[in-house]
């Protein structure tokens, strides 16, 4: 792979869900509908521990389960996986991630989208109600879930939304994952949400040395996104540099690090 190359935009990839016909021997999977929303989720064979099974929800869930692959599903033989995704079979619903996983900002929150134009942002904290609420109940409903074993994945403006929901609400979920997270996108907001919040769960936050937004022009950068590592010295995650790679390349490559860590 090419140091710091620009890729096609994902946003219109299809996605195959590959995993889905895969031979694998530790998941069942399978899909469930909620209004716009698709969730996919694979579950553990075997039987559950006795306060259930810890459970790791991934956004962009069909980018998400069209990266993964059975050899990710091994890493994680104790784990319920849920992809949190849209209605559409594209690995990306752009417009709706937009809104839903960027912070608000005033006393609406809901605004203009100030990088792309004609979409609207501000939806951080409707979705975080509603990742919590009908969608968290849809996912487990039936399954031996443990509620103190819940964690939380997101890449890019995903990953954003993962330290919106950390900073914001830290006890909706017991371990947070950020990849390569948009800070870029309000450095000032996050920064400003950072300094007022007391969380102390566990944070994992992974980006690449090498990586820029997705379609960007221009050379590589020289090292890790300076507005998230500036965000890094304030909150002291689990920090990881992943060496290399292209901004869409850490999504699958964060995989078993966030496994491990959704694990315990």
């Amino acid at each position: 792979m090419q140091k710091g190359k620009v890729g096609p935009d994902h946003a219109t990839h299809a996605a195959r869900m590959q995993i889905f016909d895969a031979a694998q021997d530790s998941h069942d999977l399978s899909e469930r509908q909620v209004p716009g929303h698709r969730l996919f989720i694979a579950v553990p064979r075997g039987r559950a521990p006795q306060a259930g099974w810890p459970v790791l929800y991934m956004l962009d869930g069909n980018a998400a389960f069209d990266f993964l692959t059975p050899e990710h599903l091994a890493m994680a033989a104790g784990l319920v996986l849920v992809g949190v995704g849209y209605d559409t079979d594209r690995q990306f619903a752009r417009e709706r991630r937009t809104f839903d996983f960027t912070p608000p900002d005033g006393p609406d929150g809901v605004r203009p989208d100030h990088v792309h134009e004609g979409r609207m942002a501000g939806g951080a904290g409707r979705f975080l109600d509603q990742l919590t609420g009908p969608l968290r109940a849809e996912a487990e409903r039936g399954l031996p879930v443990d509620p103190a074993r819940r964690a939380l994945w997101g890449h890019s403006f995903g990953g954003l939304f993962t330290l919106f929901a950390y900073l914001t609400q830290p006890k909706a979920f017991a371990r947070f994952a950020a990849i390569s997270p948009s800070v870029w996108w309000d450095e000032g907001l996050m920064q400003s949400i950072a300094r007022s919040a007391r969380a102390d769960a566990p944070l994992l936050l992974a980006l690449s040395d090498a990586e820029k937004r997705s379609g960007a022009d221009g050379p590589p950068p020289d090292g890790p996104a300076p507005a998230t590592m500036a965000l890094a010295a304030l909150l002291r995650p689990d920090l990881h540099i992943l060496p290399g790679l292209r901004h869409i390349d850490t999504l699958a490559a964060s995989f078993p690090l966030a496994l491990r860590f959704a694990q315990g």
